[in-house]
């Protein structure tokens, strides 16, 4: 007997029911895959610290601080610096890589008979800098002290120096510079007051003679203006000396603090020096005051910057045995110690300056990814829009030709031919004015990159006044820029900078600068809890040396 329809019924819900089986089984394995694949990307986004952030505010320890602090910052310049910098165009940030790491540094800069050479004998504890009143050196001295022996490096073995890595970029300034560029590693007493691990940079001492040429910087044969920024930029304290005869900010010292000193007045250590050689309070006052109202028209402040006012011990000579003073010498000697301190507490300030310079270079890195992204995004959406319209505006033509040609045309030959030749040519300049107004488009995005600017970060002025964020906009504008014309061919190619890439930098800026300023403290307890060398005290008889540089 022939099975009936309830049969067939069966089987077809059995099949039913085997292919919605099927079909579940199908869509559960692409959802766990898809789910699987969803944690390995974010698995591979996520931060791979070689190290732990401890909550050193909480009491938790660390053996080495500055060990773990290099380590910190080596691995932000190698895990999130360096691997955008790598596909930005002319790779904008690499310089900054080369900031670390560096060795504490103090720059010296002055007149050429300001006392600085004097100085730094002083601190050092030997008469290593020649001294006088006229100009005795013309090239860069890095001073450091060594544990063996006197060494002497010329300039392209400093270049080349593994504890100085940003010294590299000095290649720049060509031979010139670096035939007067030198180390000096010297093994001073044990009574000195120079550490080991600071370096003091004697500069030339600024003459006031006209700069004949930008590039000559007044006939010393490279740009001496630039080199004293380079200087200053990576110090960790900046000196600045004057004498009395010459308080005022002229010629080539008005060059080096507008110019070469620019923005860098927080690192400032402004001194007047040999106030032992003013015979009255009259004189003190008059070169203080002129020194002061010099100041005032290159340093942007209210109010008149802090200066120290010292004379430099030296050998005393007759003339100032048998001399009185109306001045308070012992007050000018206990400035000087501060200056002293000063300068041996930029070893304690470096660190600060390195986690200060690593925070502004992810902050800069995060608004040139916004900003280039940005540029980027607004770029391709336009240049999808012309093509789109170009496409039509060609296609459609195009179109009703073919059909009109091939298919129901039956006259001369050469009228489909003449078409066809000025359709190729309506084509190829409607291509060639396409390709014109996608370059003045991106031409006119570099030109407004203010606005894209105030469109990213327009929550945060919503907000607050965020004048932070527009100084930092002062300094990255420019780096942007360059970046945009360094593109290859188009905007539209620049590469992408990922959300979460951005987001990266946002969580080390939270949790990774905030740690290495704990290790920072603790670094400047361990250094204030260690001995300190006090350097030899001057005569308190009254009497102070003249032997000034």
């Amino acid at each position: 007997m022939p099975p009936g329809p309830g049969w067939l019924w069966e089987e077809l819900r059995d099949y039913k029911g085997r292919v919605a089986a099927a079909a579940l089984g199908v869509a559960t394995i692409a959802g766990a895959g898809g789910l699987y694949v969803k944690w390995r990307a974010s698995r591979g986004r996520a931060l791979r610290r070689p190290y732990v952030i401890k909550d050193l505010a909480a009491g938790e320890s660390v053996e080495d601080p500055q060990a773990e602090l290099t380590r910190v910052v080596s691995w932000l310049q190698d895990a999130i610096v360096r691997p955008i910098d790598a596909r930005l165009p002319g790779r904008p940030f690499e310089h900054d890589l080369l900031a670390f790491p560096f060795t504490p540094m103090v720059v010296v800069v002055g007149n050429h008979s300001a006392g600085k050479s004097t100085f730094i004998n002083d601190l050092l504890g030997l008469k290593m800098q020649e001294t006088g009143v006229a100009p005795t050196d013309d090239g860069f001295t890095v001073l450091q002290r060594h544990s063996k022996k006197d060494e002497i490096e010329d300039g392209p073995t400093l270049l080349s120096c593994p504890e100085n890595r940003p010294f590299k970029e000095l290649q720049r300034f060509g031979q010139p510079f670096w035939g007067h560029f030198r180390r000096k590693r010297l093994l001073l007493p044990q009574d000195t007051a120079m550490p080991y691990g600071l370096q003091i940079v004697d500069t030339p001492g600024m003459i006031d003679m006209p700069v004949k040429s930008e590039h000559m910087a007044g006939g010393r044969g490279y740009n001496f203006i630039e080199v004293v920024r380079w200087f200053a930029k990576r110090a960790d304290l900046i000196l600045l000396l004057f004498d009395p005869d010459r308080p005022g900010t002229t010629g080539e010292s008005l060059d080096v603090l507008t110019r070469s000193l620019a923005g860098l007045d927080h690192k400032f250590v402004i001194v007047l020096n040999k106030v032992d050689q003013l015979d009255s309070s009259v004189d003190f006052a008059r070169a203080y005051g002129t020194l002061g109202w010099a100041l005032s028209k290159v340093i942007p402040r209210k109010d008149i910057p802090q200066i120290y006012t010292m004379y430099n011990q030296g050998v005393e000579t007759e003339c100032h045995s048998v001399r009185e003073h109306k001045l308070p010498l012992e007050a000018f000697r206990r400035k000087r110690k501060e200056v002293v301190a000063e300068v041996l507490r930029a070893k304690v300030r470096h660190w600060d300056n390195v986690i200060t310079s690593t925070e502004d270079t992810l902050r800069q890195m995060q608004m040139v990814a916004k900003v280039t992204g940005a540029v980027r995004d607004r770029v391709r959406k336009q240049s999808a829009e012309a093509l789109s319209w170009a496409s039509i505006a060609l296609g459609a033509p195009a179109l009703v030709a073919a059909k009109l040609f091939y298919g129901k045309w039956t006259g001369a030959r050469w009228v489909p031919v003449s078409f066809w030749a000025s359709y190729a040519a309506v084509a190829f300049g409607l291509c060639r004015l396409l390709r014109e107004y996608s370059a003045q488009f991106e031409r006119l995005q570099v030109a407004d990159l203010d606005a894209y600017f105030e469109e990213a970060y327009a929550w945060y002025f919503i907000h607050v006044d965020a004048e932070d964020l527009r100084v930092r906009w002062d300094t990255v504008r420019p780096r942007v820029a360059s970046i945009l014309r360094a593109a290859s061919s188009s905007l539209a190619t620049l590469p992408k900078i990922a959300s979460w890439e951005v987001d990266r930098i946002d969580e080390c800026l939270e949790k990774d600068i905030w740690y290495l300023r704990l290790l920072a403290k603790l670094l400047r307890g361990a250094d204030s809890d260690a001995p300190a060398i006090v350097p030899a005290v001057a005569d308190t008889n009254g009497k102070v040396g003249g032997n000034h540089k």
